[in-house]
């Protein structure tokens, strides 16, 4: 039904395609509390919006009010694009594949609204400048890509307020490329994680009132009684942004009776932490520190047949594959636990739950809970080159001859997508937040630039080089890249080098302290050896001889 003029629904409404589509601009469509029922999601086109059908739809135009009503089972529920001025307000929307999709939209304001059990909740996507305030963004669901409640990209100078964000089963809220947005009087709960920001420039809360949001993961303490926490929440990213006002309850700015008492000092810069470089040479597993002059080795038995090591969540725990079996060994304890025998032979990668290693390989995949020793086996027939652990449920990104795969092990190992890059990848690594992979591509001068969420190269950044290895700084706003004959430095944001060095030896793989302040690179070839470089500069330390050839390098820290 196309609406010209302002109208208010008599009656419930199914649609075999689209509900109503407005044609006009000053139009106000109160849906009169009835319910718009489509004829289900559609299949998934992400990243492209899913517009089979769609509830509401308004496209190029202005001044337009939705209100009152409900639309269920759409592709998505309502969408504006190239929409300016207008509201969506007192609207539920549930069971479609996106509730709300927000598209090179402006000015435009959602409230009081209900989005839930949708695959993605409200999505803005190169939109500004809007209000998103009371609403409901609750229980989205996992058809992975989805499960958040509010997904913001590219999106600048919105503000989030009076939100609750409850138990969707991914991200509460996902920001990525998004920049000056204000969040503050929300409540985030029970979300896994409960948000993402890969920026530096969003603000967490009221720096008139000094208010931030409810988060209900939130550790600290409230001595004085102002129901604002004492202590900073951070908040997951790059960045190291914290909400610096967090309340203490739900809705605890509608209980405050007396203004904040400000504890909040900006953290001073990180003292070095205690770092261990790991490295895999001749099949054997070495340490060292960065002002060591020799290696030693790290496991006292099973470490000359060793083919993968892999890192744990925690930093500071190394898997060490040999013969089909693994060995997790505490870097600052030393206590080594061995596991029981796997089937499959591989890439091996610690999965970010904390608490499971994976193994991908050409004949299937193994995923081994550490803590219980139980085993599950998953068909994959790819050919790996490399591992990136999303911060989903039991999903990593596999780089192939062609693409980057996605495989579910929640979905008995299924591949539903592979991502297509500029050709064959021969080194991936993906940023601190989880909101971003680079992958190096053989024989080409090209960094490809993934974002995890939209599933699709989106940017790219020209090197000098054919690239071997890839590295991130912390702040992921460096890339360092290995070579044949050296290491350079990209700034991500300019992509301009900002410094470079050559060695002796072929760089086969890099790694970042955590601090960002030193690079370490694994030399093969004429030279074996780990050189320890400052970073971002480059300028080299200390050289660390090896007996043989590396293939790997970790950064354990404590």
């Amino acid at each position: 039904m196309r609406v010209s003029e302002s109208l208010t629904l008599a009656n419930d409404r199914s649609c075999p395609g689209d509900g109503l589509v407005v044609v006009a601009d000053g139009i106000t469509l109160d849906l009169g509390g009835h319910t718009l029922t489509g004829p289900g999601i559609g299949p998934q086109t992400w990243p492209l919006p899913q517009l089979d059908s769609v509830g509401v739809r308004v496209g190029g135009h202005s001044r337009v009010t939705i209100r009152n009503g409900k639309t269920v089972g759409f592709s998505t529920g309502i969408y504006f694009v190239d929409t300016t001025n207008s509201i969506i307000e007192n609207v539920t929307t549930q069971r479609n594949r996106f509730g709300f999709y927000i598209h090179t939209s402006h000015n435009n304001a959602v409230k009081g609204s209900d989005v839930e059990f949708n695959i993605y909740g409200l999505h803005l996507q190169n939109s500004d400048d809007n209000l998103l305030q009371g609403n409901l963004l609750a229980r989205q669901t996992y058809n992975s890509p989805g499960g958040y409640g509010l997904y913001m990209y590219a999106s600048a100078r919105n503000r989030v307020l009076e939100n609750t964000i409850d138990s969707n089963i991914n991200w509460g809220m996902w920001f990525s490329e998004a920049k000056d947005n204000v969040v503050f009087h929300n409540n985030v709960i029970g979300n896994n994680p409960q948000v993402s920001d890969n920026e530096t420039s969003n603000v967490w809360y009221d720096a008139q009132t000094k208010e931030g949001n409810y988060w209900s993961d939130y550790k600290g303490k409230d001595a004085d009684g102002d129901q604002v926490g004492d202590t900073p929440y951070p908040i997951l990213g790059p960045g190291t942004m914290v909400d610096p006002y967090p309340f203490v309850e739900k809705d605890g700015w509608t209980k405050k009776r007396r203004a904040t008492i400000d504890h909040y000092e900006p953290a001073a810069p990180h003292a070095p932490r205690a770092v261990t470089i790991v490295a895999l040479a001749g099949g054997a597993v070495k340490s060292m520190h960065p002002e060591a002059n020799r290696a030693s080795d790290l496991l006292a038995r099973d470490s000359r047949n060793v083919t993968q090591i892999a890192l744990g969540t925690d930093e500071r725990t190394v898997y060490s594959y040999t013969d089909r079996f693994v060995v997790a060994q505490d870097i600052v304890t030393g206590n080594a636990t061995a596991k029981q025998a796997l089937t499959v032979d591989g890439i091996v990668a610690a999965n970010r739950d904390g608490h499971s290693l994976m193994v991908v390989g050409s004949t299937g995949v193994e995923q081994i809970d550490l803590e219980t020793g139980q085993n599950e086996y998953f068909d994959y027939h790819g050919q790996p080159e490399a591992l990136a652990p999303s911060y989903k449920h039991n999903h990593v990104f596999v780089a192939t001859a062609r693409g980057i795969d996605l495989l579910y092990l929640n979905l008995g190992g299924r591949t539903p997508y592979t991502i297509p890059v500029d050709g064959i990848p021969v080194a991936m690594a993906m940023a601190g937040s989880g909101t971003r992979i680079y992958v190096a591509v053989g024989g080409e001068k090209v960094i490809d630039v993934v974002d995890t969420e939209q599933y699709a190269v989106v940017d790219h950044i020209a090197v000098d080089v054919t690239a071997t290895s890839l590295a991130i700084s912390p702040r992921e706003d460096v890339l360092y890249i290995g070579s044949a004959g050296g290491v350079e430095a990209i700034t991500i944001r300019t992509k301009t080098r900002i410094a470079a060095a050559a060695f002796l030896g072929s760089v086969v793989d890099l790694a970042v302290s955590p601090n960002g302040d030193q690079l370490y690179v694994a030399l093969a070839g004429l030279s074996h050896a780990i050189a320890v470089a400052d970073a971002p500069g480059l300028r080299v330390a200390n050289l660390i001889e090896l007996e043989a050839d590396p293939s790997r390098i970790l950064v354990a820290s404590y």
